[in-house]
């Protein structure tokens, strides 16, 4: 893993110093080696983390004449099969490394490279002869990549952050705020602020400078497929199986070692027995806890290290954990929510920022996890919801009467549509709630803009089971949006790789194939999944619920972390007063109810999040403008 940047404009705009300071500010994510491309109209930086080919692999890449220099970020898991393709086909490669073929397939294959690619990756793509740069990301969104253009110039990076250097002052996009409170994250293409996007999962973007202007097209390589086919559950669960443990082996590793994190689950059990039984050795687990917080809410959320360290015992793993002390959590949470780049109101970014910097202080390089298996297969509680929404609508009228007028709160919910109740497995606040906590001034600004996500239509489409719908929003937006951007940057923030493999694309085109009770029913959940692991793991272990890192969020914000946050959010001078009513979060802050935990929590990471921004570049307007936000012009038909 990488981190990567760059400038692409006239001359005026090739600004060196700027460059520089992008790349050294993503050091973390790179901290074996630095390289820089300059010339008249385009400039790239390059931080690296040596993985493949560790005494090669340098970059810019370039073909054979340096008429294309290519910058990539991640992983191509296929490149040797690429290669022999390549040399067959009159191609010299000088690397052993993964990155090279990718100057040579775009030589070879033209615009339509990426969708030969099977791995992780952020590409940037220099062709000197038709003067056009390419930015790319990979199909699920692993890897991140954001721009920054105006009709002039474009600016790249794999970090937000460093796209806010030696820049005019960006301003804060008032409706990526309101989206925010809505799912916990900003989703795409918008980020915090106006005019830096984020390139969307599956996409190629053509940047092209002519007449005097820049262009920017788009061209879609790859959606989440929904064609279903006739199988049978356990021919099902045996592609599963196959293709999972072929995911995990060309995922592994030669010139490093790996690791495992570990939280004694399904998704992770799984991947450790089958990399034992394919290796023939002791996977290295590591799991982590909090020492038991003083509130009574949330014991049983501190910590669920018991667990791990009985699956790590029954797989005989080499297991390592820790347990962080509040204290720790305390003194170091700013620096956690910052590191996160984006804001993201989704706690177990904490443990996660713990267990990386665990595991890369005991000289781990690469670490596997079992993400995107819960989105792929159906794993979150949430998805029982429409099963239950089905028995309330049959019950007699007269009971619906009676349970309206005693639970009107809870049975509000069961009048909404998808739409209007369903904002991803984080999901935080309806449009209706929001509106009280507003400004006058955030609810003119709101109203001056047109609102727009790039996968809204996915909970619309009435022809779809309402899980099925929740299933394919979430892989478009949770997934790459908030769980995916958080393993990237709290693994990168100690120079980890992540690698994954339930989000294989070849395993999650198969399984978007599967009916939907092959993954969730009003009983069991990950039904195909449970199954293809059977054979590999205990059968105590393959009936086990959904296990993640546990958080005592509830139980801080009520004790421990009460004053600090009651601190950052009622201050006189918080940039936050811009678009919520101080009175309002006061009386939130005073209820100390569990019930508005989440949304005080996201209140707080937004306000760190944009102080910190302030502080560091002091160039950031807090204030909404009366400036649309322009989306993008990405269209302009197929590249």
């Amino acid at each position: 893993m990488c981190g990567i940047c760059g400038l692409f404009g006239p001359a005026k705009y090739i600004d060196v110093p700027r460059l520089k300071q992008m790349t050294r500010i993503m050091k973390h994510r790179g901290p074996d080696e630095e390289a820089f491309y300059v010339s008249p109209t385009l400039a790239f930086g390059f931080r690296r983390l040596a993985i493949v080919d560790i005494k090669g692999g340098h970059q810019p890449l370039t073909n054979e004449d340096k008429r294309i220099r290519v910058i990539f970020n991640g992983e191509i898991y296929n490149y040797k099969e690429l290669r022999d393709d390549l040399v067959s086909r009159g191609h010299f490669l000088q690397q052993a490394g993964d990155g090279e073929v990718l100057a040579h397939l775009y030589e070879e294959y033209g615009l339509d490279f990426p969708a030969k690619l099977r791995g992780t990756f952020a590409i940037a793509l220099w062709d000197e002869r038709l003067r056009r740069l390419l930015l790319v990301r990979d199909r699920l969104g692993v890897k991140p990549l954001y721009v920054r253009y105006n009709s002039e110039s474009l600016a790249f990076a794999s970090e937000l952050g460093a796209l806010l250097i030696g820049t005019e002052k960006p301003v804060i996009n008032v409706q990526a705020v309101d989206q925010y409170l809505s799912y916990r994250y900003v989703p795409a293409p918008n980020t915090i602020f106006k005019g830096i996007y984020k390139v969307p999962p599956g996409t190629a973007l053509l940047v092209t400078y002519k007449k005097g202007e820049l262009q920017v097209r788009t061209k879609t390589f790859w959606l989440l497929p929904n064609v279903k086919k006739e199988i049978s559950l356990k021919e099902a669960s045996e592609l599963v199986h196959t293709t999972l443990k072929e995911a995990l082996q060309i995922r592994w590793p030669d010139e490093v070692q790996a690791a495992f994190y570990f939280s004694g689950g399904l998704d992770s059990s799984g991947l450790i027995a089958m990399h034992q039984l394919l290796c023939n050795e002791q996977a290295r687990t590591y799991a982590i806890g909090f020492e038991r917080p003083h509130h009574t809410r949330d014991f049983r959320y501190y910590s669920e290290l018991d667990q791990a360290r009985n699956a790590a015992k029954a797989l005989q793993t080499q297991h390592y954990e820790r347990v962080v002390p509040f204290a720790e959590v305390q003194q170091r949470l700013g620096q956690i929510l910052t590191a996160m780049d984006e804001p993201i109101a989704d706690p177990t970014a904490i443990p996660l920022y713990f267990l990386s910097e665990y595991a890369s202080s005991r000289g781990e390089k690469v670490v596997f996890s079992g993400e995107g298996a819960d989105e792929l297969f159906g794993g979150y509680s949430t998805y029982l919801e429409p099963s239950n929404f089905r028995r309330y609508h049959q019950l007699p009228n007269w009971t619906r009467n009676v349970l309206e007028h005693v639970f009107p709160q809870k049975t509000e919910r069961f009048s909404l549509s998808l739409s209007e109740r369903y904002f991803g497995v984080g999901g935080l606040l309806r449009f209706s709630q929001k509106q009280s906590l507003y400004t006058t001034k955030m609810l003119s600004a709101l109203a001056e803009e047109k609102s727009y996500f790039l996968n809204q239509h996915l909970l619309e489409d009435d022809l779809l089971p309402e899980e099925e719908r929740m299933l394919q929003f979430d892989m478009c937006s949770w997934l790459p949006e908030n769980t995916l951007m958080k393993s990237d940057k709290m693994t990168m923030q100690h120079g980890l790789e992540i690698r994954l493999p339930y989000l294989d694309h070849e395993l999650v085109e198969l399984g978007m194939s599967f009916p939907l009770p092959y993954k969730v029913t009003p009983k069991e959940s990950k039904v195909v999944l449970r199954r293809a692991l059977a054979g590999s793991l205990p059968k105590e272990m393959v009936t086990l619920p959904k296990n993640g890192f546990p958080v005592p969020l509830t139980a801080w914000l009520m004790d421990e972390l009460k004053p600090d946050v009651k601190n950052v959010l009622l201050d006189p001078g918080a940039r936050l007063r811009e678009f919520f009513q101080p009175q309002k979060i006061e009386k939130m802050l005073q209820a100390d109810s569990s019930h508005s935990s989440r949304l005080i929590w996201a209140l707080y990471v937004l306000e760190v999040y944009l102080t910190f921004w302030q502080q560091t570049q002091n160039n950031i307007c807090l204030k909404p403008s009366a400036e649309k936000n322009r989306i993008p012009k990405m269209g302009g038909g197929a590249i």
